[in-house]
């Protein structure tokens, strides 16, 4: 039967986009080993993550070099996410990387004088999205106005809500 015990190893934690990317890295000493980090049963808040190593019943032995990753949902007023290993408890401190992405902002690009804006309404419902008529918008859009100006396009949006 495997053995599914602690194991050893690196930690490193970024937060992007409202997930907490958890990552693991080391060495196993035999080939077949599998490295894995999961959230330990307690029911507390935050949780608590463990990183385990099941070897299996016929071990090869040769060291092997692991990177297991594990993306979660964690609060996001926690400065550090803890997770418990062969070692005992460790607290790793999570790294923001980028601050959320505004898809309005960012889908206008270019002088707002252009010609070249259309206006995009999500497919059953009401939202409006302005992006010059050439973006790459996702599919539950859909185009109903456009090419024109940003004030155009403004102008389109106020008139039909």
């Amino acid at each position: 039967m495997p053995k599914k015990n602690f194991g050893r190893a690196q930690y490193r934690a970024y937060r992007l986009l409202g997930l907490v990317h958890l990552t693991a890295t080391g060495e196993t000493p035999n080939l077949n080993d599998v490295p894995s980090l999961e959230q330990l049963p307690f029911r507390i808040h935050p949780p608590i993550y463990g990183f385990f190593v099941t070897t299996p019943d016929i071990a090869l032995p040769a060291i092997k070099p692991f990177s297991v990753q594990l993306n979660t949902v964690y609060p996001a007023d926690s400065a550090c996410i803890r997770i418990q290993d062969a070692d005992g408890d460790h607290s790793v401190a999570i790294a923001e990387v980028v601050p959320p992405i505004d898809i309005q902002t960012a889908a206008l690009t270019g002088s707002a004088d252009d010609a070249n804006f259309c206006v995009f309404q999500w497919i059953g419902i009401q939202p409006y999205l302005i992006a010059s008529c050439d973006d790459v918008v996702p599919t539950v859009y859909t185009r109903v106005f456009g090419p024109g100006t940003l004030a155009q396009c403004e102008q389109y949006i106020s008139d039909h809500r």
